[in-house]
């Protein structure tokens, strides 16, 4: 036992350690034991070195883990920040129709028409009295207007104003303090409700991202998603409605219309992507 014991010793502490346990206690058997174990647990100094040995890492060992962290880190991150920022567009959207949706029927039950006349009005009675329901920031300047640069549902080309909607073409249009933007437009037989839910500055700017329409048709007292919308193109032949195939779904990851995303108001209400029902609405955002 004794023999193991200085084995052990000499092995852990080196040589010159266990002489000098050796020399200073003259201890043998159990003695030589205790001793011992009560010196493991000591860091012994000698000529400026530990004789106690510690683990540690290889400068590729360190190396190797950091790159591994890296391409886990490159493989999540961007899937976390896109998760992140489909879950704020979302929120957005659900306070912005909630507040436009209490707004409207408020002024419903104070029984003011919601569609007055005929043809366009800018800013019609039924349209001040949602705007004066809002605790309202500014109005939306005309230059802000014309620099606002929206795009559509896909997000590769300029989005062109909704021939009835007009986008924010209401002469009073404005800012909330939370910087969503409201606009409200009679036209096309219908009062046009366009909001943008999270304001001018904040991106993405895009139908059917943070852009969204909602209508009340002519004789009717309900806000409903807009179902349907037009836009109008102009080539060497003149002006003409863009009413092709390919145009015609207007909340679709293959339509080529410039104002694509015009009808997604629906699904996101119900919260159902429009092409694949394996997928919530904002889990397919192209």
């Amino acid at each position: 036992m004794e023999a193991l014991l200085r084995f052990k010793i000499a092995r852990y502490y080196g040589t010159r350690a266990l002489r000098s346990i050796l020399t200073l206690f003259h201890l043998s058997g159990e003695g030589l034991r205790e001793r011992v174990n009560l010196e493991a647990k000591m860091i012994e100094k000698h000529d400026g070195r530990l004789f106690t040995k510690k683990a540690a890492f290889t400068l590729a060992e360190v190396l190797i883990t950091l790159g591994i962290i890296g391409v886990v880190a490159a493989m999540t991150i961007p899937s976390i920040i896109q998760k992140t920022n489909q879950k704020g567009l979302e929120a957005s959207f659900k306070k912005s129709y909630s507040n436009l949706h209490n707004a409207f029927n408020l002024v419903v039950a104070e029984g003011i028409p919601v569609f007055q006349g005929y043809g366009v009005d800018y800013n019609s009675e039924f349209a001040q009295a949602v705007y004066a329901k809002y605790k309202q920031l500014k109005l939306i300047s005309s230059e802000e207007k014309s620099d606002y640069k929206a795009k559509n549902f896909n997000k590769n080309k300029p989005m062109r104003a909704p021939q009835c909607s007009q986008y924010m073409g209401s002469s009073g249009a404005f800012i909330t303090p939370d910087g969503s933007i409201l606009s409200i437009i009679q036209n096309c037989g219908a009062l046009w409700f366009t909001i943008d839910t999270n304001g001018l500055y904040k991106g993405p700017n895009a139908l059917g991202h943070d852009i969204f329409i909602f209508q009340s048709r002519k004789d009717t007292t309900k806000l409903i998603p807009a179902d349907s919308e037009s836009e109008i193109v102009c080539d060497e032949s003149g002006c003409h409605y863009n009413d092709t195939e390919e145009n015609k779904d207007k909340c679709s990851n293959t339509s080529t219309s410039d104002i694509n995303g015009a009808t997604c108001a629906t699904y996101a209400l119900q919260n159902r992507c429009p092409w694949d029902s394996s997928k919530t609405y904002w889990e397919c955002l192209p």
